[in-house]
């Protein structure tokens, strides 16, 4: 009897699995509004990017700044 009740409650826990598992995908690959495609999610950082190098600027690194400069200190435990 008891044999009965931990395969029906595996096979629930297997169907609410996989339901969660095909609405997550579904969802996924629904297109945003009008057709587009949807978004890419982030995983992780959700700072901004920029894929442009930024103008070179010669006045930072200038004599005094280079004569001035120190190396990074190395770390310790």
């Amino acid at each position: 009897m008891r044999n009965g009740w931990v395969v029906a409650v595996g096979a629930a826990v297997a169907v609410v699995l996989v339901a969660v598992v095909v609405a997550g995908v579904v969802t996924a690959r629904r297109p945003g509004p009008a057709g587009q495609p949807p978004a890419p999610t982030s995983t992780g950082d959700v700072g901004t990017a920029s894929t442009r190098l930024p103008t070179p600027d010669d006045s930072y690194w200038d004599q005094d700044r280079m004569g001035s400069a120190l190396p990074a200190p190395m770390p310790t435990d």
